[in-house]
């Protein structure tokens, strides 16, 4: 993990994402203290002034992030937004008012953080995160919307102390590292509140939530919950409705492109932040909601057959993915192109949606953390499903390929499980040949 080597500083921004790349992206080694060490190095004077917003939680993240930065840029704040991972190009977890970083800016990021980071040893994620910040400070944003990467409490992004404190959702996802009950994992998410922040919690059980709101007393922060304080009724239009000390609020916008469940604690962010005197029009609001959606969440990326790209990768967004298959009409065969990585609850993803399609695909995965093919079809038949429906490939092309050729102009496909899978997918369906 050392920053410096006996080679040169790389110039290029294919060298230095060489170079992190030799980092080990793979390795997590959870802690502040490295990285605010180099934030006290750094001159982020212009960040320091940002209003920053952190949004951890075990799904949900980057849509509320997506929609809460896309308002401010309407509106003509300079903002940005730092999420992870990427889908095809690095750029894309560093965005500035909805554009993603210019090559050049993040290699003078690169290139400080290195210079500052010294006998630093970091992460691959800390080094990247710490180039996030730079960006944001040369470009001078006056909102930074910042997403957890994992957890929240030692996750490199709460370095920074955040003057709004989202966590969307509660769920059993990286157990081995955050703990293996709600209220554990609820703890680590909770670690981004700080003293006097605000505070905005989604919809969640009693005890995750209970958990949530003793830090938010012991930090003196004040708690807005989704279903208490406010929520959201969806029609025709969505309907927000927020409750203050005496008086109940309620304000129409379009339907969101994000998932309705994100809605209700986005716009709780939005509206905290007219009250705190941000311009936000109604327009671009409006805008944001009509508008903005994010790769790979429930993305078709093509009808007749409909083809779905979504990263659900652990057992609430997959119940989440259930229900709405559910109720979705449903006028010919659905299949699944799915591959995981190791180090999910596989077994639980694959039990909960064994009924919800009428063939399987499970490809291996090719990167370190990537699971092979053989684990997910062995979860499959262990949980009932017939042999005759599951087939193993070697890679995310080859299963797709084949998905493709079985389905007629009325079946869907869903490619799910990781992003790995979904940026998989997209680069092979630029060879394909759907029709």
């Amino acid at each position: 993990m050392n920053n410096k080597n006996n080679s040169e500083k790389p110039g290029s921004l294919s060298a230095w994402l060489d170079y992190i790349e030799g980092l080990n992206p793979t390795k997590m080694e959870l802690g502040l203290s490295r990285v605010k060490e180099v934030i006290s190095r750094l001159s982020l004077s212009s960040l320091e002034k940002a209003l920053k917003i952190e949004i951890a939680g075990t799904n949900g993240k980057g849509s509320i992030a997506a929609l809460i930065s896309s308002a401010l840029s309407f509106s003509g704040i300079c903002t940005g937004l730092y999420t992870s991972p990427h889908l095809m190009k690095f750029n894309e977890r560093i965005m500035i008012d909805g554009k993603p970083v210019s090559d050049e800016l993040l290699c003078e990021a690169f290139s400080l953080v290195y210079d500052n980071a010294k006998d630093v040893p970091l992460t691959y994620f800390e080094f990247t995160t710490l180039a996030g910040f730079v960006c944001f400070d040369r470009a001078g944003v006056k909102v930074a919307v910042l997403e957890i990467g994992l957890g929240g409490r030692l996750d490199a992004v709460n370095a920074l102390d955040a003057d709004i404190c989202v966590i969307t959702s509660i769920g059993l996802d990286h157990t081995h590292i955050l703990g293996d009950t709600l209220e554990k994992i609820a703890a680590e998410k909770a670690g981004i509140i700080k003293e006097n922040s605000l505070v905005v919690v989604g919809r969640m059980k009693n005890e995750p939530l209970y958990r949530i709101s003793q830090i938010c007393k012991e930090k003196n922060a004040s708690l807005m919950v989704e279903g208490v304080d406010f929520y959201g009724i969806s029609g025709s239009k969505f309907k927000y409705v927020q409750k203050g000390s005496s008086i109940v609020s309620s304000f129409e916008y379009p339907m969101p492109k994000i998932p309705l469940i994100c809605a209700p604690a986005a716009l709780k962010v939005i509206h905290l932040l007219l009250e705190k005197g941000f311009k936000i029009s109604t327009t671009s609001v409006n805008k944001a909601m009509s508008e903005v959606s994010l790769p790979g969440r429930m993305q078709c990326v093509h009808r007749s057959p409909a083809v779905y790209l979504d990263v659900a990768h652990n057992p609430p967004a997959a119940a989440h993915l259930k229900d709405v298959l559910d109720i979705k009409p449903k006028l010919g065969r659905r299949s699944a192109v799915i591959g995981m990585l190791k180090d999910k609850d596989i077994e639980s993803v694959l039990k909960i949606l064994k009924s919800s399609f009428d063939a399987f695909y499970v490809a291996s995965l090719p990167t370190e953390r990537g699971e092979k093919a053989q684990r997910l079809y062995n979860a499959l038949i262990a949980d009932g499903v017939d042999k005759a429906l599951v087939k193993s490939y070697s890679a995310v092309e080859e299963a797709l390929r084949e998905s493709l050729e079985k389905t007629d102009v009325n079946d869907e496909i869903y490619v799910i499980g990781s992003f790995v899978t979904v940026t998989e997918a997209v680069k092979a369906l630029k060879t394909i040949d759907i029709g």
